[in-house]
């Protein structure tokens, strides 16, 4: 039961993440209002934050601790 609480809590951010930003697009092409675009930008750097925290929760500490190296492994630098 966990795992599957954790694949909604994930699936419900990104989706959260890719709506917000598919906001700001639509925002920025169909309104002249500068209020609106700065409300919808505002929305989803928020919503970023929230899907980054999420990963962080979820994720657990191992994987902000071991940053560089899963960073070095996914641009197939060698780690140090």
């Amino acid at each position: 039961m966990p795992e599957l609480i954790r694949k909604i809590v994930l699936v419900l951010a990104f989706a959260a993440f890719g709506a917000a930003w598919t906001g700001v697009i639509v925002t920025y092409f169909v309104s002249d209002s500068t209020t609106a675009f700065v409300v919808a930008v505002t929305f989803a750097a928020l919503a970023t934050e929230a899907l980054f925290w999420t990963l962080a929760i979820i994720g657990g500490w191992a994987v902000f601790a071991n940053r560089k190296k899963l960073w070095n492994r996914f641009f197939g630098q060698p780690s140090h």
